[in-house]
């Protein structure tokens, strides 16, 4: 049984709708549209609405769903959510994700376009993370994510085992929720240039999921470093590795796109669950911004490579390493005064190490132990350390 108080705030908030966007989410005849804001919606084909009826109210959201052209009726297939960023259409947000579609034909899995509804306090469309308001598909977008699924799968027929989350930007910052409140739900998540805003002690340690991670340097919305109201995005991974259990010793840095990308892999954490994070310093010559990423990453495009990691469950650490390649590993994490370098291949070599905004702070030889002193003066933090053709992430 509902509480009052639950009651009052449902009906407080309905009439505040109806004048804000023009268009209820009480069904009052018959629903054409849950957010008159992205009406554009209804023109894909895979436009659909849901429904849920609190105390004789009718809510209704709405999503995009695209259908791989090789389903076949009973085919129990793969499904990857994607939310939107702020103010986003779900319609728009199949555009910006630069073929998702197309791989989802080839792979043979169901892609999901959810709609943010629209949020009275952010004077627009918005995903809100963490819990907020029980089981209504309004107020809570966690609860709305899991009765998505579950209308998904009335339709078609999903491998419940096998559904995947994405989120860009506002989007990501429910993803992360996600992984955090209701991992049981998925198989693995990736955020696009997106922040946590949860605090991992409301997190559910008995369910991990493997996470990737793709985020800009030059991304000035969400900013790689942080500000003063989201952490950064090494903070960020360091959370997710401590709840996770993973040993920060198993880290392995690959320089991609000739030093441009920078990919950190993590493994070996509960339930074998593991973390790779994709630092973009430079994508199409510019600075990696606030975007869901497109370009090419040695050869293979970020959809893909979110997909490959998906699939594969944790089952490798770095999916778009040539054959026979080994990355070069340095420990201790987080380092005092020195650091060693495993995998370097070589009997001596050169390193640089640049601060994230790129300055060059340190260079030099690496000892014949494959030692790297004197760095106690270094400020706490990361930097990108370039040595024997790779780069790597090191933490002080």
């Amino acid at each position: 049984m509902r509480s009052s108080s639950f009651l009052l705030t449902f009906v407080a908030l309905v009439p505040y709708i109806v004048q804000a966007q023009g268009a209820s989410l009480v069904q009052s005849v018959s629903p054409i549209l849950s957010d008159s804001t992205c009406a554009i919606n209804c023109e894909d084909p895979g436009y659909r609405l849901m429904t849920q009826v609190i105390d004789g109210e009718t809510i209704t959201r709405e999503y995009i769903i695209h259908v791989p052209s090789g389903y076949q009726e009973g085919d129990n297939l793969p499904l990857v959510i994607v939310y939107h960023g702020f103010g986003g259409c779900a319609y728009y947000m199949a555009e910006e994700t630069g073929g998702l579609n197309d791989l989802a034909n080839e792979e043979n899995f169901f892609v999901a376009y959810p709609q943010a509804a629209y949020r009275p306090a952010k004077e627009d469309t918005y995903w809100e993370p963490g819990f907020n308001g029980g089981e209504s598909i309004y107020l809570d977008d966690i609860f709305f994510s899991e009765q998505l699924i579950e209308h998904i799968d009335e339709e078609f027929s999903l491998n419940l085992s096998r559904v995947y989350a994405a989120g860009y930007s506002n989007g990501g910052m429910l993803t992360y929720s996600l992984a955090c409140l209701r991992g049981d739900l998925f198989a693995g998540v990736c955020v696009m240039s997106g922040a946590l805003l949860d605090g991992m002690d409301s997190c559910d340690p008995a369910q991990p999921v493997p996470m990737i991670i793709f985020h800009g340097t030059g991304d000035f919305v969400l900013p790689y470093n942080g500000d003063q109201y989201y952490a950064s995005v090494p903070d960020v991974v360091s959370l997710w590795t401590d709840h996770f259990q993973i040993p920060t010793s198993t880290l392995t840095s690959t320089d991609l796109n000739g030093g441009n990308v920078v990919h950190d892999s993590y493994h070996g954490g509960t339930n074998n669950t593991c973390l790779s994070l994709y630092t973009v310093i430079e994508e199409y010559g510019f600075p990696g911004d606030h975007v869901w990423f497109s370009q090419d990453m040695d050869g293979v495009p970020p959809n893909e490579v979110m997909w490959e990691f998906f699939t594969d469950e944790c089952g490798g650490i770095d999916g778009i390493f040539q054959e026979g390649q080994q990355a070069v590993q340095a420990y201790p994490v987080p380092f005092e005064d020195q650091l060693f370098l495993g995998n370097i291949g070589v009997s001596s070599a050169t390193f640089h190490m640049h601060d994230l905004q790129g300055v060059l702070v340190r260079t030099g030889c690496v000892g014949p132990d494959g030692s790297i002193h004197g760095l106690g003066d270094l400020p706490s933090g990361c930097y990108l350390l370039r040595t024997a053709g790779s780069v790597l992430k090191v933490v002080k």
